[in-house]
């Protein structure tokens, strides 16, 4: 047998193996913070009037990876003042995720610094700040100097912030809810779960609130 057929065969072995491993007592937290993590993104999506399209999550030995689709397509956007509450409702969504996780933790707003410092939701991260760059840009376009500018990213910061603690804090029940759903699934490493666009559509509350 060739080499290359040996690690060929080792890998095959290797990833049944994997793919088979329940997963472990310790990871359970991480799974239900994973899962609210993308539920908050989820519904505060849903609340701010973005289409949706499920979530999902996939446990690895070495990893994980999460998602909620959105679609951040509008139906046009005609001036500034629609581009600007546009830009809020886009922050507010990234935002979601990681107080949703961390809500019930004595400070929110620490707890979502130190999951971007250490690379926790790194991507929202990125994402918020290069939104709310343009966001400032459009509020406040005369600012000429670099301090002033970073005190105006601040303060917006800490107004959105604020803002989707609060939806989050209206809608925490919600989150839980559909959080919990997708939580359940998970039974294994290696394989992707997913929570459809209809199991969720099935949610009681979820048919008052946003199916028209």
């Amino acid at each position: 047998m060739k080499l290359s057929e040996v690690y060929s065969t080792y890998r095959k072995a290797q990833n049944q193996e994997t793919i088979k491993m329940e997963i472990y007592s310790t990871d359970l937290v991480k799974i239900e913070n994973i899962c609210n993590h993308e539920a908050g993104h989820y519904i505060i999506a849903r609340e701010l009037g973005f289409s949706t399209n499920g979530m999902s999550i996939e446990m690895r030995t070495n990893g994980h990876s999460g998602e909620s689709v959105i679609e951040p397509w509008t139906s046009g956007i005609n001036n500034f003042t629609e581009l600007e509450n546009y830009l809020k409702r886009r922050i507010k969504v990234l935002y979601a995720g990681v107080i949703s996780e961390s809500f019930e933790m004595e400070n929110c707003s620490d707890y979502a610094l130190n999951e971007w410092k250490s690379g926790g939701g790194k991507d929202d991260h990125s994402k918020i700040r290069e939104l709310t760059q343009v966001l400032r840009n459009i509020i406040y376009p005369n600012t000429k100097n670099e301090p002033e500018a970073q005190k105006e990213l601040t303060n917006l910061d800490s107004e959105l912030f604020a803002q989707t603690v609060e939806i989050v804090k209206n809608r925490l029940n919600l989150i839980h809810g559909i959080s919990s759903m997708l939580s359940e699934k998970v039974k294994e490493y290696n394989i992707k779960y997913s929570l459809t666009e209809s199991e969720i559509n099935d949610v009681a509350n979820i048919k008052e609130l946003y199916i028209k």
